[in-house]
């Protein structure tokens, strides 16, 4: 290990016990506040396990009405990492009875116990390339109605996913980004920070050079441009969604 990684790693271990020491000082100050539940089942489940503050658990709820109201027929998740997202598209994609594929480089196969997860462990640019032979497999078409990306954060990886699989979304689907507002320290809505790292606009530079326009990101916004429908919280490092519209 060089000096220069072992004093960035000093320097955020410091930091991030700044963060907690903040934080528990934060609940201590205002108690432990009360978060409307849902009488529906499902949601009731994926809003308590976005009680737990991780760095998209603001993001939970708005993923598992994504799913809803798109009613999609094909579901793939790039990136699983510790399933909080797959939590919720398990939830969802019962009640949409939707297929659901997630791919992740690591071995993720133990985060989700359901009989209808498909789990590919591979790099996702290199399985893009065997997609189509992979859903015929399942008796699957391969098009996919609703994309959640949330994998390295890097630019040029972000690119190269966009570039991969973009092209096998169908004609009104939805594709959603997290990271979009990727910094070394971020909000949660409850005022709890997060530690982050600076990706250098890394997603949200992705997306902005797919549709052709600039955005601020660390601001919420709605906005059409190029055959899209993107909206954007900048909470918990970001939270983007594209929708297709028109022909």
């Amino acid at each position: 290990m060089t000096y220069k990684r072992f004093k960035r790693g000093v320097k955020r271990r410091v930091i991030n016990q700044a963060v907690n020491v903040r934080n528990f000082f934060l609940d201590l100050l205002r108690g432990k506040q009360k978060k409307y539940i849902s009488e529906f089942g499902p949601l009731a489940e994926v809003q308590k396990r976005g009680e737990l503050r991780t760095d998209i658990c603001d993001h939970l709820p708005t993923l598992f009405a994504q799913v809803l109201a798109s009613r999609p027929k094909l579901i793939v998740e790039l990136g699983v990492r510790g399933g909080e997202s797959t939590f919720v598209f398990e939830r969802a994609a019962q009640i949409t009875n939707s297929s659901l594929l997630s791919v992740d480089m690591n071995d993720c196969r133990d985060v989700s116990n359901w009989s209808r997860w498909n789990f590919v462990q591979s790099d996702d640019i290199k399985f893009a390339k065997e997609f189509p032979e992979y859903a015929a497999g399942k008796g699957w078409e391969a098009q996919i109605d609703l994309l959640f990306i949330d994998t390295s954060h890097e630019y040029n990886h972000t690119v190269a996913e966009i570039n991969a699989w973009f092209p096998y979304l169908s004609s009104n689907a939805t594709v959603i980004f997290h990271d979009t507002n990727l910094r070394e320290l971020y909000k949660r809505r409850d005022g709890s920070w997060g530690l982050g790292w600076d990706n250098e606009r890394g997603v949200i530079r992705a997306i902005e050079e797919y549709v052709g326009k600039k955005f601020q990101e660390n601001k919420n916004f709605v906005e059409v441009v190029n055959g899209w429908v993107i909206q954007h919280e900048p909470v918990c490092q970001g939270f983007t969604i594209l929708k297709k519209y028109g022909n």
